[in-house]
C-alpha cells in the first residue's frame, strides 16, 4: 500500500497514480495543488517542445547551401561508417578503421563527395596521414566493386550541383539507409 504523499498514512489506491489519499480536506487541497502544478509542469515542457521546433525552422532559414553540404556530408560519413562496420581499412586492413575515406578526394571532385563507391572505410593513418594511401585504396577497390567501378570513378563526371530541397532529401535518404543498416 502506497503512503500518501500529504499526512504519509497507507491508503489504498482508487485510481491510476493516485498519490494522495483524500481523506481529509488538507489531503484534497494538497492533491488540488499538486495537479495545478503538475499541469503547470506539462505546460512549460510543451511550451519548451514548441520553442524547439520553433528554433529549428527559424535556423534552418537562415542556414546557407554550405552549411546543408555540412551537414549531408556528416550523415553520408556515419553512413559509410555503418555500412562498413566490422570491415577492415580498405587500404592497409587494419581492423579498427575509423574514418570514412575518399578515393577520388572531395575538394578535387565534389562531384563524388557523396558517391557509395567513392567512399570507404578507411583507417586514420591512411585516410589523414598518408594521404589516402591512394595506391593501396584502389587496390582495395578492385577487390571490393571490381575494375570497371574503379575505372568509372577514375573517369570525367558532369557537376553535381544539389539544390537545397535536394540536400535535404538526400540526407533523409541517408538517415533512413543508416536506420536500417542498425
Amino acid at each position: 500500500m502506497p503512503k500518501c504523499k500529504h499526512c504519509k498514512t497507507k491508503f489504498e489506491v482508487k485510481f491510476f497514480l493516485q498519490k494522495f489519499c483524500l481523506s481529509t480536506d488538507e489531503c484534497r487541497s494538497a492533491a488540488a495543488k499538486f495537479a495545478i502544478e503538475h499541469s503547470k509542469t506539462v505546460q512549460k515542457a510543451k511550451d519548451n517542445r514548441e520553442w524547439q521546433r520553433e528554433k529549428k525552422v527559424r535556423k534552418e532559414a537562415i542556414m546557407s547551401h554550405k552549411d546543408w553540404l555540412n551537414i549531408l556530408q556528416k550523415v553520408f560519413n556515419t553512413y559509410i561508417r555503418t555500412r562498413d562496420k566490422g570491415q577492415p581499412c580498405i587500404s592497409c586492413s587494419n581492423t579498427t578503421p575509423s574514418d570514412a575515406g575518399h578515393y577520388k578526394s572531395r575538394g578535387a571532385n565534389p562531384e563524388l563527395a557523396f558517391n557509395e563507391f567513392n567512399t570507404n572505410l578507411q583507417c586514420r593513418k591512411c585516410n589523414g596521414y598518408w594521404g589516402g594511401n591512394i595506391i593501396e585504396y584502389r587496390k582495395g577497390l578492385i577487390k571490393k566493386y571490381g575494375i570497371e567501378i574503379v575505372e568509372w570513378l577514375e573517369g570525367p563526371h558532369p557537376p553535381n550541383k544539389l539544390s537545397i530541397p535536394e540536400i535535404q532529401e538526400k540526407i533523409k535518404e541517408y538517415k533512413e539507409k543508416t536506420k536500417t543498416l542498425i
